[in-house]
Formats: structure tokens, sequence, C-alpha cells
């Protein structure tokens, strides 16, 4: 069945008359809910537009009115063609965008109007998830001492305040407040995924009554915000780039850096071996300069995304699991990597790439300081911030906004302001009642505690929870999330083969064309050195645990980076595709209809490649469908295993840590 096009349509049919109606035959008393029913009943045949269904309830409403004694006989011919479970009633209706209207407000119209059927004003009234809201934005005008009427009298007042009445949820509007009231604060507002956090932004961002800087995670949505903004208002957007790249920028003209090289991000398109042997790296055992450095690199990319002023063994656990047998070369290495990495000789040409991250940890150790010169600052998805850059804006003078959803936060903890306020958004607008308790019992497998109340399912959207027994039951269109690379670029495979028409994520094709290159270069090694590749039984033990023999074999048939190349020859543009696959990481910041999730999102934690945290990853990948979501049959079971084992091995992680000497970074 096509999806609905039309908004949600709400029937004058209660919960709780639907469920006493299919368990004990009980008809409503009123009319207007026997009509609710009625069409109720006649949608499980055969879909049904809004204006149809609006001539249908009214007419039924009218005969029940008149005959209210022929409803039994009427209830009774329709019932052994209807189903007999409440969740399938449900699914039918919300397929054709039908939703069963708010307890509270049928019983308010059953009792004002039961014999007809006032539709505009029931449709209104059952829209509770969104409301007209006044808010007051105050200004940072003062008084003018210059300033005169145009008598020439007493200064001018400017006003304190600009009201505006907006259409916000009840915890939005609560968010909204609390922020203009409190203009010197730090705020962590936490909002669960779809709960509209971009809208508080839009909001905040055209009240013009303060001087705000809005920071995007990258610039693809500072083109987006733009387009949505009025030229005259006084907002600066930026990427993190962009601010990273000007806060580096003010620390070295303050000569706080102590070094002649201004950090700013960039990205090398120098190969690995050329990097290893400019900068001198040393091969370390049978690892030659380039995988060194590949080591080097990922260790660093660790470090940068924790806590910690040192590095560890344990940062170097995912790119070599063997290294915590003795991680001092692999730690030496990175360090050498590092100082390289600021060093403004070899990066005169820029040799080394400069991320965010590494920037803000560069900046950290150095006790660098934002200037108080950005008014309001408004980061998005702050969740994904490293703990250095928010130990940076702990520091800042002025007001910072936190915006985002510790819960989509893939890999450790979402760092806080070290003082400041909590707020949180539990409603949902994204997703409906069907899909909350979904989300509360995947969210509850990995008690974090970052929400006080739990995810709250909007009743303006008709969201079905799917379950399928085999992956061709999923719908040919839409979203395909995926937990691992390896599944996808099957995937991907099989539906060029098959001549299907589809997309594939960007930042997910970069992530598959690694792995393709590590598969490639493990297999290489292992042939060159007569069978014998620490890479490669890495490999092997991967696709093991994964139960996905075929990868390792698919390497020893020839496949290469050339054949990648070709796939992605043949694909059609992401945003244009009628399918779009994605790997679950690259699924934050979207939404779309219809998504189905592989099996592989829940069978995670097993290694190397998946170090994200399992439960963050299916959350995030199951609040993205506003419409379908499609799971496989005892996903739930298989991610309480995943996190049990991504547990276990962060437990044995800390106990290698414990037993291993610290090392000092360099600054």
């Amino acid at each position: 069945m096509p999806l609905p096009t039309q908004p949600v349509y709400f029937l004058p049919l209660s919960p709780s008359a639907l469920a006493a109606f299919l368990e004990g035959a009980q008809i409503p008393a009123a009319a207007l809910e026997r009509a609710g029913l009625f069409a109720a009943a006649l949608c499980q045949g055969k879909p049904h537009h809004s204006a149809a269904l609006t001539r249908l309830i009214e007419q039924a409403c009218g005969l029940f009115a008149a005959h209210p004694d022929a409803a039994a006989a009427q209830f009774h011919a329709l019932a052994p063609r209807l189903p007999t479970r409440l969740n399938d009633w449900l699914e039918a209706l919300a397929l054709q965008g039908v939703v069963l209207g708010p307890e509270a407000v049928v019983q308010q119209f059953c009792q004002l109007s039961p014999e007809d059927y006032p539709v505009d004003p029931f449709q209104a009234a059952c829209r509770t998830t969104l409301e007209p809201h006044t808010i007051r934005f105050y200004t940072d005008a003062a008084v003018d001492p210059d300033a005169q009427d145009a008598t020439g009298g007493e200064a001018l007042q400017a006003p304190a305040y600009v009201e505006r009445t907006h259409d916000y949820t009840a915890e939005q509007a609560r968010a909204l407040r609390a922020i203009v009231a409190n203009d010197d604060e730090h705020i962590d507002l936490d909002a669960y995924a779809g709960a509209g956090k971009t809208h508080l932004i839009l909001q905040l961002l055209d009240s013009a009554t303060r001087r705000y800087t809005y920071i995007a995670p990258r610039p693809s949505q500072v083109q987006a915000f733009r387009r949505r903004l009025s030229g005259a208002l006084p907002v600066e957007i930026l990427s993190q780039i962009s601010f990273a790249n000007q806060v580096a920028g003010s620390a070295f003209r303050l000569g706080i850096l102590g070094t002649a090289y201004r950090p700013t991000f960039q990205i090398s398109k120098a190969s690995f071996r050329d990097i290893a042997q400019r900068i001198g790296l040393q091969p370390i055992g049978n690892q030659p300069p380039a995988s060194v450095l590949r080591v080097a690199f990922e260790g660093i990319a660790t470090w940068c995304r924790s806590r910690d002023e040192r590095l560890a063994p344990r940062h170097f656990v995912r790119a070599v699991p063997w290294a915590m047998i003795d991680a001092a070369p692999y730690i030496a290495a990175a360090e050498h990597v590092w100082r390289c990495m600021f060093d403004p000789v070899l990066q005169k040409a820029t040799l080394l790439s400069l991320n965010v991250d590494h920037i803000g940890k560069w900046l950290a150790l150095h006790g660098a300081r934002i200037p108080a010169s950005w008014g309001t600052l408004l980061i998005d998805e702050g969740h994904d911030m490293s703990p250095a850059w928010k130990a940076l804006l702990s520091g800042y003078e002025g007001s910072v906004i936190s915006l985002g959803d510790p819960n989509q936060r893939l890999v450790g903890r979402s760092p806080r302001f070290a003082t400041g306020m909590k707020l949180e958004i539990v409603q949902s607008v994204r997703q409906g009642p069907m899909v909350e308790q979904l989300v509360n019992e995947t969210v509850a497998l990995d008690a974090t505690g970052y929400f006080d109340g739990p995810f709250a399912g909007s009743p303006d959207q008709p969201t079905l929870a799917r379950t399928y027994a085999a992956w061709d039951e999923v719908p040919g269109r839409g979203a395909r999330v995926y937990g691992n690379p390896w599944r996808l670029l099957e995937e991907a495979q099989r539906l060029s083969a098959a001549g299907a028409s589809f997309g594939v994520h960007p930042d997910t094709l970069s992530s598959v064309g690694r792995e393709v290159n590590r598969g490639e270069e493990a297999y290489r090694e292992m042939t060159s050195h007569g069978g014998s590749s620490q890479r490669w039984e890495a490999l092997l033990a991967e696709c093991n645990e994964q139960d996905m023999p075929q990868i390792p074999r698919m390497f020893m048939r020839g496949y290469n980076r050339d054949r990648f190349i070709e796939l992605t020859q043949r694909l059609t543009a992401f945003h244009e595709a009628p399918l779009q696959l994605m790997l679950v990481e690259h699924a934050k910041n979207t939404e779309f209809a219809q998504v189905a999730m592989s099996m592989c999102c829940f069978r995670t934690g097993f290694g190397r490649g998946y170090a994200h945290n399992p439960v963050r990853a299916a959350y995030t990948a199951m609040t993205r469908g506003t419409q379908q979501l499609w799971m496989p049959a005892g996903a739930l079971d298989e991610l309480g295993q995943s996190i049990a084992r991504y547990h276990a091995n962060r437990t044995e992680q800390r106990r290698s840590k414990l037993a291993k000497p610290a090392w000092t970074a360099p600054r």
C-alpha cells in the first residue's frame, strides 16, 4: 500500500472504546463514537480518503442517532470480516494516515455533540502535540540617553521584549522561556530524536533580540539555515570547522599556543607512505611505517575524543587489538605524529590532516579560551562535541546553549558543562505512540540516565512499527540502515546486479571504501608474508564473529578498490534515489517516511570496527522513520546480547588500562 500523503486524520473513537468492542463486543453509547467505530471497521477492508471518511462518519452518525437499536445488527454483520487484535486495527488505520482520537477529546465531543460530527473543531482539538504559545523574547537594548522623541522630549525607551505566538509542544515552550530568561547561563538542552530541536533554534534565531552565533556540525547545515533566515538578522552562522579555525586564530594571535604554527582545519592529499617517509616514522615489528601511521592516526583520533590528557594503551585497541600486549612503541609513534601535525615546516605543504577534534584537543592542552565576542552561542548536535571543546565552551564568559540528544552519541558519553542548567524535551513530533514502547525498551537496555522522562510519541503521527522475517519483505523504497559496512556492501552489489535504482550516503561510501582498502591490503600482506598477517587474521576473526565468511573469500577471489569504484559509478545520487542505503552512524540528522533496519544494526559490539554503543546506534536508526519502521524479528533480544558483549569488552579494556603505566602526551 502506498504511504499516505494527506495529513493525519483523527477518528471520533477512543482507544478504550475500541478495546471494549474487541474484548467484549461492547458498542459505544454515543452515536458519534459509534460512527467512529463503524468507520474504523470499514477502513480494515480498504483505504478511505479523509473527505470520504468525513462523509461516512456524518452519515453513520445521523443513522445511529435516528435508529439506535440498529447498531448491534450493523456491527454483528461486520464482525466476521474484522481483525480480532487491537494492533491489527491500529496498523490498518495507520497505513492510511488515520489514528484514534485522544480519550479526553472524544469524550468531550460525545458530550457536546453526541448526534452530529463537527469535523473541523474535532480535528483541531485532537492536534494536541503542537499548540499556540506566546513567548516573550527579552531584548538586550537599553535606554539611549541621546535619543529623543519627535518633539525633542525625553529619551526613548526601547521595548523590553518582543512577543511572538507560534505552535510549540508544551516542553518546547518551557525550554524557550527558560533560555530567554537566562541570558548569561550555560544550558545543556537534552531532547529525544524528533523532539523539534531545529525548530527551537530557528525560533531563537528569528527572534532577533540577542546577538546569536549558531554553530552547526557541517557546512551543509550552515547553508540550510542561511536559506531559512532573513539576511537582516544579527545572527552569525558557522560550521564547527570555521568556528575552530577562528578560535585557534585568536589563540595564535595572543601567543597562547607557544608555536609559530596557526592550526587550521585541513585535509592532506599525501599518501600514508609519503607522510611516513617525510616525518621519518619507523616500522614496528613487521608493521611497515605506513601501517604504523594508520595506527597512530586512529589512536590519536580516539584520544582526542576522550577526556584523557595523556595517550594510553586503550586508545589503540581498535586499531591493533594486540597493541595491549606492548603499546609503548605505538604510543611513542603517535606522540611523534602528534608533534608533526602542529609543526609549521611540515604543515606548510599540508602534509598531515587536521580536524576539529585535533584542534580542540590542542587548544585545551594549551589552556586557550574562546573570546567573549560571539554573543550567545547556539551549539547544534552538542552531544557529539569532544570533551576538549566542551571544556573550552565551559570557560566562555557569555551564554551557551548546547542542544543535543545524548542517546545519539555513539562512542563515549556526552560531556556536560562544568556548571550550568539542564533542560529536557521528551515529546516527539516525528514519531507516533506505536513506536513509543519500542524506543523506551531500547534505551532501557543501556540505562545511562541521560533523560529523567521516557520518550513520548506524538498522537499526531501514525508511525507503524513492522516486523519482518526475511529481508525481502521490507519495502523497495525509503531508507535502509546497516550496522556493518560489509553487509551494506553485499546489499549494494546485489541491488546493482539486479539493476535497481539506489543511492548510498556519501559518508557511508567513504567508510565502506576504507574497509575495502583494509581488506585488500590485509590480503595482499598475507600473501606477501607467506600466509601470515595479523591484519588478515583480525579480519577473519571479525567476519567469523559476524557470521560473514564470504567477505574474506570475496578478497581471495580478487575483489579490490577498482571493483568498488565500478560499483560507485552505477549509483544514483543519494538525495534523488528512491532507495537510500546508509550506515547507522550516518543516519543522524536525517528523516525518512520509511526506514528498514538490517539485523546488523542490532548485532554489534564484537570488536575493532564496532566500538559504538550498540543501543545508541539502534536508537539512532529507529528514530528516523516518520511513517513506517521495519525491524527484524528478535531484534531487541539480539540487541540485549550486543550490549552485554559491549560492556564486557569495556570492562576488559578498563582492566588492561589499570595494568599498564600511563604515558604523558606531548604539548
